[in-house]
């Protein structure tokens, strides 16, 4: 009895042994199996920057000059028409911007270009201050670009496309010259005739800094970082996979910033029973375009990991890379990335008037879960995986 005991225990113990044995191999199988060449980072890294961020980069300056010259055009002519024009433009014009923020890094990050151009919430006191006082110096700001520095906070906070959004739009439409005061707030600032002038001057002031600062942006990237990023043998870039992680990186953090801070802040505002300071925590919402404006956060998201710009998957693309080595990693990055997506245009339209939906909350799940996949698993299978 003791015998078959002893047996049976060595039996176990075999048997624990070979279990063991094969878990530790089919770890090394699979780590043997999948080893990315880091040279196989070089045609996704070509058309990410040649594909994406150049085209969008360009569209956006192409629009904004089209945005530009709708405001001249107001001015010139001021009516109700060319107000909306003006606002047209606007919402044709923030559509690459916010298409691009899944790379908002180098000369965009460098020279302050996204506080320059997006700052949120803004300092509407400040904005009508300036058009009382019409000293437009306010707006800029020479120097190196210093995030601390309270001066260039305060030029920026007049300025880029919400300041526009405010001149232009009033409740999701156009302003008028009709334009009428709802209370004796600053956010209610309205249009008249003894403002007229300089509320124009305003817009045109504002539409060329954006122009201005997406020149730069442009031509940074067309001149220069494109090629370092592309060439990746020195500075930040040393590899193909530093590229590849600073792609990473740059969709995680929008993916954070959609759900913890664009559709958060103001839904945690918003159920701790600060309504009012949740509406101002709202971006985009003068023109009831704050939904559009995450979707297309997410957009850029899918455009750095399919390659291409049409939701399409490029032959040279990170998604493709990735389903070749693991087709259900890239089969969940995708999923989530529609997700989130869908997930904030199911958000009852428009989002100032619904912060703490039950939609609401369901988008910032999911924009969390797509920040997770791209932190925690997407980026450590790369990394762990290159050779």
């Amino acid at each position: 009895m003791k015998k078959n005991l002893f047996i049976a225990g060595l039996a176990i113990m075999g048997l624990f042994s070979m279990t063991s044995c094969s878990s530790s191999d089919d770890d090394k199988k699979e780590t043997t199996e999948v080893t990315i060449q880091d040279s196989e980072y070089d045609a996704i890294i070509n058309q990410y920057v040649d594909g994406v961020v150049l085209p969008t980069y360009n569209d956006l300056k192409a629009k904004n000059t089209a945005l530009y010259n709708s405001v001249v055009a107001f001015g010139n002519n001021p009516s109700d028409a060319n107000f909306q024009a003006v606002c047209n433009a606007w919402l044709t014009a923030r559509e690459p911007w916010e298409s691009s923020e899944a790379f908002l890094f180098g000369p965009v990050a460098d020279y302050g270009l996204d506080p320059n151009m997006d700052s949120w919430p803004l300092d509407q006191e400040a904005i009508v201050n300036l058009l009382n006082s019409e000293q437009w110096n306010a707006m800029e700001w020479t120097g190196d670009y210093d995030e601390d520095d309270e001066a260039i906070a305060a030029a920026q906070n007049v300025r880029g496309f919400h300041t526009l959004e405010f001149l232009a739009f009033k409740n999701g439409k156009a302003r008028t010259l009709n334009d009428k005061a709802e209370d004796g707030e600053a956010a209610n600032a309205v249009y008249n005739d003894s403002n007229a002038k300089a509320w124009a001057q305003y817009m045109r002031n504002t539409a060329q800094l954006l122009v201005d600062d997406v020149t730069l942006l442009c031509d940074s990237w067309n001149n220069s970082y494109a090629a370092e990023f592309k060439n990746h043998k020195g500075g930040d870039y040393t590899s193909g996979l530093s590229c590849i992680e600073q792609l990473i990186d740059g969709c995680i953090d929008i993916a954070g910033e959609v759900g913890d801070a664009k559709i958060g802040e103001p839904y945690d505002l918003y159920v701790s029973g600060k309504t009012t300071e949740a509406l101002y925590a709202v971006e985009s919402w003068y023109s009831w375009h704050s939904r559009d404006d995450y979707t297309n956060n997410i957009y850029s998201i899918r455009n750095a990991y399919y390659g291409s710009l049409d939701g399409s998957i490029h032959t040279n693309s990170l998604s493709n890379l990735v389903k070749k080595y693991s087709a259900d990693l890239d089969a969940k990055v995708k999923a989530a990335i529609k997700d989130a997506a869908d997930a904030i245009q199911a958000i009852p339209q428009p989002f100032r008037n619904n912060i703490n939906s039950r939609e609401a909350a369901t988008a910032m799940e999911a924009c969390s879960a797509l920040s997770d996949v791209l932190e925690k698993e997407l980026k450590p299978f790369l990394t762990n995986h290159t050779k």
